[in-house]
C-alpha cells in the first residue's frame, strides 16, 4: 500500500465511548477501509475521497467500530491480568499448553517445552510484577525464535514449489498485519503466528510468497494462492474470527 500522508490522531465518540482514530491516505486504495487494532481505529482512504465520505462510513459502521474496539480492549485487559503462574495455559501451534513455573538461583530465565507443557525456570529472588515481566519477556523471545525457525522452513518449501525467490525474511511484532511483502522482495511475518495452527501459518506464508509475483490482490494473485492452497478462504475466515485471540492471554 502506497502511503501519501497521515493526518493527526483524533477521537470519535460512539455511544459515549471515546475511540482513538487516524486517517491514512493511499494512492492504491479504491475504497475507504476500516482497520481496528489495540491502538484504536485506522481509516485508509483513497486520495480523492473526501472527509465527508469518511464521516459517512464511520456513521454507517458505528456499531461495528464500537463492538470491535471493545473486543480488542477486553483482550488487552486479559493480557494485563495474566499472573504467569503454574496452571495457566498459553497457545502454541493451535493448542493450549499448561505452564509450570520453577524457581531457581540462576539469573537467567529458561524455557523448556516437552510437547505437553511449558516449564519456565525463573530467578527465585524476582517477585510480583518483576517476575511476571521477566517470564513474559522470555516467552515472547522464545515464541519469536520458534516463529522464525518454523516460518523459514515452510517459506523455503513454498518458494521451492513456486519457483519464486525472496530477498530477506524477518519476524516482527506487527500490530495489524500477519505478513507483508515489499517491492524489493523482503518478507515480514508476525511472531504471533506461532500460536496459530500450522495450516493457518502456511496460508499467511503462501499469501506473501504469491505477492513476490503479484504485489496486489488481483484475480491472478488469488488464483496463484489457490494453486498452493485450494481452501485458502477457510484460512482467511479462521483468521478473521480467531486472529484477535492470538495473544499472550
Amino acid at each position: 500500500m502506497t502511503l501519501v500522508n497521515s493526518e493527526k490522531e483524533f477521537c470519535i465518540n460512539i455511544n459515549g465511548l471515546s475511540i482513538p482514530c487516524s486517517v491514512t491516505v493511499s494512492l492504491k486504495a479504491k475504497h475507504i477501509k476500516l482497520i481496528m487494532d489495540f491502538n484504536g481505529l485506522r481509516v485508509v482512504k483513497p486520495l480523492k475521497a473526501k472527509i465527508s465520505e469518511v464521516d459517512k462510513v464511520l456513521k454507517s459502521k458505528s456499531n461495528w467500530i464500537h463492538k470491535h474496539y471493545i473486543s480488542f480492549q477486553s483482550i488487552r485487559v486479559q493480557e494485563d491480568e495474566r499472573n504467569w503462574e503454574s496452571g495457566e495455559k498459553i497457545l502454541y501451534l493451535g493448542d493450549r499448553y499448561e505452564l509450570r513455573i520453577i524457581l531457581h538461583k540462576k539469573k537467567l530465565t529458561f524455557i523448556d517445552f516437552d510437547g505437553y507443557q511449558f516449564e519456565i525456570s525463573v530467578n527465585e529472588n524476582l517477585e510480583g510484577s518483576e517476575r511476571k515481566a521477566q517470564i513474559e519477556k522470555a516467552i515472547r523471545k522464545w515464541y519469536a525464535q520458534k516463529a522464525y525457525e518454523t516460518i523459514k522452513i515452510r517459506l523455503d518449501y513454498f518458494c521451492m514449489m513456486s519457483g519464486l525467490k525472496y530477498n530477506a525474511m524477518r519476524v516482527k511484532d506487527q500490530k495489524s498485519r500477519w505478513g507483508s511483502c515489499s517491492k524489493k522482495g523482503n518478507l515480514n511475518f508476525n511472531w504471533k503466528l506461532i500460536m496459530s495452527p500450522q495450516w493457518i501459518m502456511d496460508y499467511v506464508i503462501i499469501h506473501e510468497v504469491c505477492h513476490l509475483r503479484h504485489l496486489n490482490h488481483s484475480r491472478e494473485f488469488w488464483d496463484l494462492v489457490a494453486r498452493y492452497m485450494p481452501d485458502y478462504k477457510k484460512a482467511k475466515l479462521w483468521l478473521k474470527k480467531n486472529g484477535s485471540g492470538l495473544c499472550l492471554r
